[in-house]
């Protein structure tokens, strides 16, 4: 396997975390939009991605900086062409940010609570939505028989890339309900617990939907997707489907640590099967994994310091999980 290639393969990982604990952190600020009149459920969200919501967006960072470092001239075509919606995306998560820090800070008014809260809410939605419709317009792109170095034009706001970018939101809510089940019904809050088991089974049942019309969209306005999602995909889609009856049938049954390996496998599944689709591209039908990356001395370079930063990195994550991730019973006063 080549250098760039294997590059390629950790960027893909690093999305692939990101899409997962992130997007369950997105997902959070979603259902918070629909827990305005209960809050318990707001507390019980809030205590869930408080000490870790921030340090997911590392593994963003630490794309881009592949992407950078790696791939520069993929990631100067992707700065032209998807400059609104990623502009938008990244001041949707500073957004939700200020709005989730402030909101936490005691003796605030009403109004200001509620304003936050909608705030918070809404950046929850808008970013993975733009990250989505990103994703699926590069992919209809990349994959298309025109040959071009770089499109002038990404249809981001196209139907198919709609589509994927509503599947996104939806997903996300999903991650959130599967996470906050299993983390309640290990301390006992079964009431709680129920609550979030609808949830994800409302928006489950929303990501299969959305999944099979955007397939369907793929296929009428983006043939040449369908044929590599029909494809080298297959086995992807595959997996999504049985993944995604796995994470419902969990949900029905209580069955909540299945419901959350299994929700993030439709995560892992959806964003490697947009990957394969336009694999070996970029951007564009030109702009290759090979042909894009940075010369063989650069790309050796940034290897060893990746594989140093990963070093350091992973343990810390870990360590973090540890003290902040599992479940604390709420003690009695």
């Amino acid at each position: 396997m080549s250098l760039p290639a294997l590059i390629a393969i950790v960027l893909g990982l690093s999305l692939t975390v990101y899409a997962i604990f992130a997007g369950a952190d997105f997902g959070a600020g979603i259902l918070d939009l629909s827990a305005r009149e209960s809050p318990e459920q707001r507390i019980a969200l809030a205590h869930t991605i408080g000490p870790l919501w921030e340090a997911n967006h590392v593994w963003l960072i630490f794309s881009i900086t592949i992407t950078f470092s790696a791939f520069p001239t993929a990631f100067a075509a992707l700065g032209v062409v998807m400059l609104a919606p990623l502009t938008l995306a990244v001041m949707a998560i500073v957004v939700r940010g200020v709005a989730f820090g402030l909101r936490a800070e005691p003796g605030g008014q009403a109004r200001s609570q509620t304003l936050l809260s909608a705030a918070f809410g809404g950046a929850s939605v808008v970013a993975p939505l733009l990250f989505g419709a990103s994703a699926g317009a590069l992919a209809q792109v990349s994959s298309s028989r025109r040959v071009s170095a770089t499109p002038l034009s990404v249809p981001w706001t196209g139907l198919f890339a709609s589509l994927v970018g509503l599947l996104a939101v939806a997903l996300c809510a999903q991650l959130a309900a599967s996470f906050m089940t299993w983390r309640l019904s290990r301390t006992g809050q079964s009431e709680s617990a129920e609550r979030f088991r609808r949830r994800g089974l409302q928006t489950g049942t929303v990501v299969l939907a959305l999944g099979l019309l955007a397939l369907l969209a793929g296929a009428w306005k983006a043939p040449a997707l369908w044929h590599r999602l029909s494809t080298a995909a297959l086995p992807l889609l595959v997996i999504w489907l049985l993944a995604m009856l796995a994470s419902l049938y969990a949900f029905a049954r209580r069955r909540y640590l299945l419901a959350r390996a299994s929700t993030m496998l439709v995560a892992g599944a959806i964003v490697w099967g947009w990957l394969i689709a336009q694999a070996p591209h970029l951007v564009g039908t030109r702009l290759t994994i090979h042909a894009a990356a940075a010369t063989h001395a650069a790309l050796t370079a940034f290897a060893i310091a990746g594989g140093v930063v990963l070093l350091a990195v992973l343990p810390a994550f870990y360590l973090l999980y540890v003290l902040f991730g599992r479940p604390t019973p709420e003690i009695a006063q």
